[in-house]
């Protein structure tokens, strides 16, 4: 028997399906940062500076529209995963049913309001473009945002798979997604047919494409008793129960997508569309960076679902020690990717877009203060006790856009200080989280520390 194998069938069933799916993440994860890695200077090469700022502001906005499935989803991985734990198997497609009806509902509103909206919207202005621009924004908006639409229902699939403990699965779907962007984009510029429209299509087609088919190859053969009905209107009895602690996922949300979101928008009404550029491109290298350790940490919100519902409290704290040490490794590795960042972006980029180290040197202070916070908010949100996490998230949203706009243009940081405010927003939930884990994991935690 080998090293590996050795390593993947010691510990408890629970323990030994967390290492499994680490282990096969990586492999995906890997491929999947490296298709990644290759689409940012190729889609830049194929479009220019400004164009590519101007899609991923489009994209940004869109992505806002992620909050509403109102919290189902993170309500759904939490109570999906208890019904199983409990042996409730009618309970779990009760509750697959429920995610996918309500979600086809959100999506067909959705879109709806967006068709009556959009003719009252200037999309040139919200993007500081001129009116005179080669491509038609506004119909490149809304087909962005309609096949959004489409995502926002078969995406579902992913959220079924993770409350299953399939996270390698689950991330294999974000890569072939990638990786048929890549091919279809390739295909594209060989005949020419490259344009922002063509690049905003492929990069939202792509994703659709791959969810479909897992869509019906898992509940065709894999998870048959779980398959949902074409049209079904959702049971409010369940609904409410996956709303229970779903909405404070939708509150907590909101706070997310304006402080992730809303940075490129800020920066393109600021400093211009081209200025979102090397902002993204620096974001993209350390996003990579935090993939790993979102490889490691992923698993563990089920399985701190299941422990938590089973009492296993011993096991949580053992993994929790055990994800501060590799915490500490994963910093030294990002003081690392800082310290060479400029020779990464030279030899990525071909040395066209000009990274400032200020700015890079944020980001990695922002992959440190994120995967902390990592570790306890998937413990906080494994066992649903997200209360103190809500409240953090409605202060940061309330001062997240102020404080950036202060940093960038008062304070004279430019695209910096929208970053240092993103960092500094974090500390709340770095501080606070921590000392909740530790209050609860003590049996300590009270009131609004324990809900």
């Amino acid at each position: 028997m080998s090293v590996i194998t050795r390593y993947l069938s010691a510990g408890s069933q629970r323990t030994i399906i967390v290492k499994r799916n680490i282990l096969g993440s990586f492999g995906i994860k890997g491929l999947s940062i490296l298709t990644s890695l290759v689409l940012v200077p190729y889609t830049i090469n194929l479009l220019d500076q400004e164009k590519y700022g101007i899609w991923i502001t489009i994209f940004s906005i869109v992505t806002w529209f992620n909050m509403m499935d109102v919290g189902l989803g993170n309500g759904f991985r939490n109570k999906f995963a208890e019904a199983l734990a409990m042996g409730k198997r009618k309970l779990a497609k009760a509750y697959v049913q429920t995610l996918y009806s309500s979600m086809t509902i959100i999506a067909g509103v959705l879109i709806a309001t967006f068709l009556i909206v959009n003719h009252f919207l200037n999309w040139n202005r919200i993007l500081n473009i001129p009116a005179n621009f080669d491509e038609n924004i506004d119909i490149i908006a809304a087909v962005v945002f309609l096949l959004f639409c489409v995502q926002l229902i078969l995406k579902n699939i992913s959220t079924v798979l993770l409350s299953l403990q399939k996270t390698t699965f689950s991330n294999s779907l974000i890569f072939l997604g990638n990786l048929l962007a890549l091919i279809l984009i390739f295909l594209f510029n060989k005949f020419h047919a490259t344009n922002l429209f063509s690049i905003a299509l492929i990069f939202m087609i792509s994703p659709i494409i791959i969810l479909s088919i897992a869509t019906i190859i898992v509940f065709r053969n894999y998870l048959k008793e779980f398959r949902p009905a074409l049209f079904s209107v959702p049971r409010k009895k369940y609904f409410n129960e996956l709303m229970g602690l779903g909405f404070k996922f939708f509150l907590i949300q909101i706070a997310t997508v304006v402080m992730f979101s809303s940075s490129s928008v800020i920066i393109s009404q600021l400093y211009g569309p081209s200025s979102v550029t090397p902002y993204n491109v620096t974001y993209q290298l350390f996003a990579a960076a935090q993939i790993v350790f979102g490889i490691i940490i992923t698993p563990f919100w089920t399985a701190f679902t299941e422990a938590n519902a089973k009492s296993d409290f011993e096991w949580i704290k053992k993994s929790l020690k055990k994800l501060l040490v590799l915490w500490g490794i994963y910093s030294i590795g990002i003081i690392l990717l800082w310290l060479i960042s400029p020779f990464i972006f030279k030899i990525w980029l071909g040395g066209k877009i000009a990274i400032p180290l200020s700015l890079s040197f944020q980001f990695a202070l922002f992959a440190i203060l994120m995967t902390w916070s990592s570790i306890f908010s998937f413990f906080v949100a494994g066992i649903g006790k997200i209360t103190i996490s809500l409240y953090g998230a409605i202060f940061q949203c309330i001062i997240y856009i102020p404080l950036a706009i202060f940093l960038a243009k008062v304070s004279g940081l430019n695209t910096t200080g929208i970053i240092l405010a993103t960092n500094l927003n974090l500390l709340i939930p770095v501080v606070l989280l921590a000392l909740q884990t530790k209050k609860i994991i003590n049996q300590k935690a009270y009131g609004i520390w324990n809900r």
